[in-house]
């Protein structure tokens, strides 16, 4: 089975990285413990001015382990009351092609 490839763009106003970051660094140790997971990588846009500031990239083994991962504890920590949610465009991808320079 292939794995899968989770991409969440998230908007990110200036001066609230502190916030997002406190919040996706205790997101991402929750994930990191889930079945499935593999491994994740971060991006920062370079530009300051960019919709989408931060790019967060998830392997899974499945789109199920994925959504396994997505119950009750995942739920209470990304909507405790006084949390602030960062609009996001997420989506899953498997991959069509895949290289490395010649």
């Amino acid at each position: 089975m292939a794995t899968v490839t989770y991409i969440n763009s998230f908007e990110v106003p200036p001066g609230r990285d502190e916030d997002f970051l406190a919040l996706w660094t205790e997101v991402n140790a929750y994930m990191r413990k889930q079945p499935g997971y593999l491994s994740h990588r971060l991006h920062r846009s370079l530009g300051s001015d960019a919709r989408y500031r931060y790019v967060n990239v998830v392997q899974w083994e499945s789109v199920d382990r994925w959504q396994d991962a997505h119950g009750e504890e995942f739920r209470a920590i990304v909507t405790r009351p006084g949390q602030h949610v960062f609009a996001s465009l997420p989506g899953m991808y498997e991959v069509v092609n895949d290289g490395q320079a010649a």
